[in-house]
């Protein structure tokens, strides 16, 4: 993917000689000083209620859905971390949830009309006159998954395997209390993602969702903050989602927006050409 051009990674050996991250450490989300077990089942628990805050029960009557998505880039790190021909892009996504099958459609700029898609980790895209063409593409296979990952994210974290509480703090004048949820262990793993979730103690919404970034460098993480929350029929989801990096001192990455969402606009079938 373009994350990693040469252009990437001498910026990424500058701020290591600079002391801002270690190139050669597997990034770890887990809090100084903490050690597992806190309260597991605290931890679990907080999981449950925020399940329950997000209404994730309602996903069980969505079969596809599509989202009106934005992405906007800032910065020279920003356009050297996505593969698109502008720093703002709009995309018709379709996915069926709980899978990884999904479709991208660019719908601004000089690529509008493009469209992707992805199932069971084979890429495609579709032709000129229709047809469905198997075609590798590392860019779509990273990007069309992980927006679709963090418009379920609520439900689809629930299936962590180890979940721990790792304590409270305030963001954005927000009380909240934390948890760290993985698969098989919370310690840091070279090909399983880590999450550190903020929730809102008084509303069990997430505030902020940390995460590692396996798929792109070891060392890589980044933060989504979860704003402005928005009912579409029992499903709730953030209006914006702006992304910090540890590749940043500061400032945003990108930010993601969710305009609209449609349940059932399409069926599974549409979803799955390759069968």
């Amino acid at each position: 993917m373009k994350l990693i051009s040469k252009i990437l990674l001498l910026s990424v050996a500058l701020l290591s000689m600079q002391g801002c991250i270690n190139v050669l450490k597997l990034s770890d989300l887990q809090l100084e000083g903490y050690e597992y077990p806190l309260n597991p089942d605290k931890g679990r628990q907080l999981l449950s209620e925020m399940g329950v805050a997000h209404q994730i029960h309602v996903w069980d009557s969505v079969d596809t859905y599509n989202a009106t998505f934005e992405d906007e880039f800032y910065g020279f790190l920003g356009k050297q971390s996505h593969p698109f021909p502008e720093q703002q892009m709009t995309f018709s996504l379709d996915y069926i949830p709980g899978t990884f099958n999904g479709q991208l459609e660019i719908i601004s700029g000089t690529e509008k009309g493009n469209l992707w898609g992805i199932q069971n980790w084979k890429t495609y895209r579709k032709g000129k006159n229709g047809q469905t063409l198997i075609e590798e593409n590392k860019d779509m296979k990273f990007w069309i998954p992980t927006y679709q990952y963090f418009t379920e994210f609520p439900r689809r974290i629930q299936e962590a395997t180890s979940v721990d509480y790792i304590g409270s703090k305030t963001i954005n004048g927000i009380e909240c209390e934390g948890i760290i949820a993985s698969w098989h262990t919370v310690n840091p793993q070279k090909d399983i993602d880590q999450y550190l979730i903020w929730i809102d103690a008084a509303t069990q919404m997430i505030v902020k969702v940390e995460y590692t970034v396996r798929d792109a460098y070891r060392f890589v993480t980044g933060a989504a903050y979860f704003q402005d929350y928005k009912d579409y029929g029992g499903i709730i989801l953030p209006s914006t989602l702006p992304v910090e990096s540890n590749l940043l001192k500061e400032g945003y990455l990108h930010q993601m927006s969710i305009l609209d969402f449609t349940p059932n606009r399409l069926p599974v079938s549409a979803l799955t050409p390759l069968d």
